[in-house]
């Protein structure tokens, strides 16, 4: 069942690439129109006129900064070939994790440089027999599936970092529980280490469902702009924000400064138990290290189909997205300056909506053609 997805979910891909283009075009049209508009807005409101050009600059900045994001090859290196573990953190994952752990087995790769961690973090569902069917499968096909089980739920932040101390290896890869990737991916993460500089690169992710539902069609599109453009652009600039969980990888050794106060981070008193990718990528910026984007490093991953799931992921990320908003303007100047300024309007532009747009959300009574010839 889960070859079939992802066998329709490549196909879906290569055929609707160019209409996600076509409809991205078509939005940057509407933004330019809309801005025109709003722009006459100066002569009334001086702090929405700002507001609204800061915003455009900041959305349009981020699209044409990708078109310069190129790997360089000159710190890329094709047949590097470091040892590699691949970490799962997985509960209540059983209609998913064999076929997770499976796909990994299948990675082109010399079998002795690469393992599989997988975390049981107290499932109460059959996840550990799927886990262990996976390990038996993969066993036959020489590859080593280390699994570690938790009688009780510690979380996924404990998981990843269980992950780092079993493994032996340089680069350790982080793969959500239902999260399939390809069999170049691991080739495709790993020659960006060969700069010693990197620390974390993020693969590029894709809805594997898709097509299940408006809500999941949405879904695909903000993945999309948040990895292509988002994420380009910030490599750009070796500084990439978010090393999503579905699929980035680290260097171990990197990992290992910074296990313990990342393990125990508290904001404003409160352990933090969410946001632990986008934590764990301020860790290593905050070092002077280099995060960065390959895009050709695929992954598919399933996302909420229902809006209450939806909100409750969406609340957990925002909720990070605000702590971490906090912590990394005391290190993000050193970047960049174009970086720097585009993650500062990043931070500062959510902060004064609230107070900006409200004044302002009330029906245009006055003509659209009267704006332009008064």
């Amino acid at each position: 069942m889960s070859k079939g997805i992802i066998k329709r979910t490549r196909q879906f891909y290569s055929t609707r690439r160019i209409n996600t283009w076509v409809i991205f075009y078509v939005l940057i049209y509407a933004i330019l129109i809309i801005k025109l508009i709003t722009i006459q807005e100066l002569d009334s409101s001086m702090v929405f006129g700002v507001y609204s050009f800061l915003a455009s600059l900041y959305i349009l900045s981020r699209f044409a900064l990708v078109y310069f994001y190129e790997p360089d090859p000159t710190r890329l290196d094709r047949r590097f070939e470091p040892t590699i573990s691949f970490g799962i953190p997985a509960k209540n994952e059983e209609a998913n994790i064999k076929e997770t752990i499976l796909r990994i087995a299948a990675t082109d790769y010399p079998k002795d440089k690469f393992d599989i961690i997988a975390i049981n973090d107290g499932s109460t569902d059959g996840t550990l027999d799927e886990m262990m069917a996976a390990q038996r499968t993969a066993l036959t096909r020489g590859i080593h599936v280390r699994i570690v089980h938790w009688q009780r739920n510690k979380g996924k932040r404990e998981g990843m970092a269980e992950c780092v101390r079993q493994s032996t290896k340089d680069i350790v890869i982080f793969i959500d529980s239902d999260s399939f990737v390809e069999p170049s991916t691991a080739r495709a993460l790993v020659q960006y280490f060969a700069d010693d500089r990197v620390a974390a690169v993020a693969g590029h992710a894709y809805v594997a469902n898709a097509n299940t539902n408006l809500l999941t069609k949405m879904q695909e599109v903000r993945y999309f702009v948040a990895f292509k453009a988002y994420k380009a652009a910030e490599a750009l600039f070796g500084a990439v924000t978010c090393c999503s969980g579905c699929c980035s990888a680290y260097r171990r050794a990197y990992l290992g400064e910074m296990l313990d106060p990342w393990l125990h981070q508290r904001f404003l008193g409160v352990p933090c138990t969410y946001g632990d990718d986008r934590s764990l990528t301020n860790f290593l910026l905050q070092r002077g290290y280099k995060a960065l984007f390959a895009p050709e490093a695929i992954a598919y991953t399933f996302v909420p189909d229902g809006f209450r799931q939806f909100m409750r992921q969406q609340l957990r990320w925002k909720k990070s997205r605000v702590r971490e908003s906090f912590k990394a303007p005391g290190f993000m100047w050193q970047k960049h300056p174009l970086m720097a300024l585009s993650f500062y309007l990043g931070v500062l532009l959510p902060l004064v909506a609230p107070v900006v747009l409200p004044s302002h959300l009330v029906p245009v009574t006055q003509p659209l053609t009267s704006r332009f010839t008064a």
